[in-house]
């Protein structure tokens, strides 16, 4: 009984857990014949002041009824224990700057894996020009033959070479 009147949340101790050893202090003494409020009162005058002023953003404690004030300690302590776990915050931190990083070096090789292939289906498509296989006119293998060709024949004839099949339309 003495604890529990006593009741002090610990240095760097979360509200989640100064709830949790309240209530296992209340279980150890079942005879305490505390009311209820008595008990929100206990609990809510031995918190430090940062946890009070963030248990009252919910409004203040002290003036809610019994049942008001148990639920906005329990909605409070679910999130306190949903940011300390008992891991250290700096540790899950640097795991998610590493997830993270990790994830967007990930989309960024998929990304250039994507447009690879995007790259590849446009020149299948388009085709090229020069030997019409899927690829673009500027990667054509035969490119240098045909640059080599023309130049031969410009030298030869002083014209431009024009492939098999194409004609220049007659002048006037």
């Amino acid at each position: 009984m003495e604890e529990i009147n006593n009741f002090q949340q610990e240095p760097d101790e979360s509200l989640f857990r100064a709830w949790e050893r309240f209530k296992e202090l209340l279980m150890k003494c079942p005879q305490h014949y505390l009311t209820d409020m008595y008990e929100v009162i206990l609990f809510y005058n031995g918190l430090d002041v940062p946890t009070r002023q963030i248990l009252d953003s919910k409004g203040a404690i002290p003036t809610k009824t019994v049942v008001d004030a148990k639920i906005a300690i329990q909605e409070m302590t679910e999130y306190s224990q949903k940011w300390h776990d008992g891991t250290s915050s700096k540790a899950r931190s640097t795991e998610t700057s590493d997830g993270l990083a990790s994830m967007q070096a990930q989309l960024n090789n998929l990304r250039r894996e994507i447009k690879k292939v995007n790259e590849k289906v446009y020149a299948a498509q388009v085709g090229c020009e020069l030997c019409k296989g899927p690829h673009y006119t500027k990667d054509c293998p035969l490119k240098e033959e045909v640059n080599t060709l023309e130049e031969a024949y410009y030298t030869q004839f002083g014209t431009p070479y024009q492939p098999a099949g194409q004609y220049r339309a007659a002048g006037p």
